[in-house]
């Protein structure tokens, strides 16, 4: 098992921002990091990893990573969260699966992220016809 540390990610500006989320709440199901920055706990963005191991009744390991950004804007002085965004990668990996092919599918997540047309139907609202 990993230990949690702070995650640093980069964010989506032309010049690229680095963006520290440290840990919030740490079990092994679940493990929330929160970037803190803006001083306003309604107004943290978060990451969520989930873990939750195969059982006798469901062969599959399940993994989870989520995103999770609100935006605030401020009404009568008083900060409001206006709406939030989310986004939520999960992985299902039989317990027969080899590591090879667990590494084969997290590769394709990873890199089909990058791809143009998944790039633009995920970021871009651009649908596939």
């Amino acid at each position: 098992m990993s230990q949690a540390e702070a995650i640093i990610l980069d964010d989506g500006a032309a010049t690229p921002v680095a963006t520290t989320f440290s840990p919030e709440k740490v079990t092994p199901e679940i493990s929330v990091f929160a970037d803190r920055l803006s001083g306003i706990s309604l107004a943290f963005r978060r990451l969520r990893c989930a873990f939750s191991p195969s059982t006798p009744n469901r062969p599959t390991n399940r993994s989870m990573y989520e995103v999770i950004v609100p935006v605030t804007n401020v009404v009568d002085g008083v900060t409001v969260v206006a709406f939030t965004m989310r986004a939520k990668l999960e992985f299902v990996l039989p317990d027969g699966s080899t590591d090879q092919q667990r590494k084969d599918l997290y590769a394709f997540m990873l890199n089909g992220m990058s791809n143009a047309l998944v790039r633009g139907n995920l970021r871009d609202l651009d649908p596939l016809y």
